[in-house]
């Protein structure tokens, strides 16, 4: 009995949570694909917002908050390894969800950051 969702291939025992897709794997299906790509796109798009933010304070070093940039960089280089392993992972159930769940609220924080501390 598959218990998976719908699309979901069936989760073998022993298998690795990060695998290439060969021909003897089902393919993830559209909708789960197109889903994460929707969601990765939305994120790169907010995370200009940080982004831009970051090139200033490395333009022009505020002595107030030395912390800044390597704060943001930090966290937007952990929300990008999450979204990349989302992607390597969508063989399975819910483990790419739960990754771009946390890779959107490092990105909040990022943006978050943005608004609270002055420039």
């Amino acid at each position: 009995m598959n218990v998976n969702a719908p699309g979901v291939p069936a989760q073998r025992a022993g298998t690795s949570p990060f695998r290439l897709h060969t021909a003897v794997h089902e393919p993830p299906a559209t909708r789960r694909v197109l889903g994460l790509t929707f969601w990765a796109a939305i994120s790169i798009f907010i995370g200009l917002i940080p982004a831009g933010r970051l090139v200033v304070s490395l333009a022009f070093p505020s002595s107030i908050f030395p912390w800044y940039p390597v704060s943001a960089a930090t966290l937007g280089i952990l929300g990008l390894i999450l979204v990349t392993s989302a992607f390597a992972s969508i063989h399975r159930a819910r483990l790419p969800w739960y990754l771009m769940t946390i890779a959107t609220l490092l990105l909040l924080v990022n943006v978050a950051m943005v608004y609270v501390i002055p420039f």
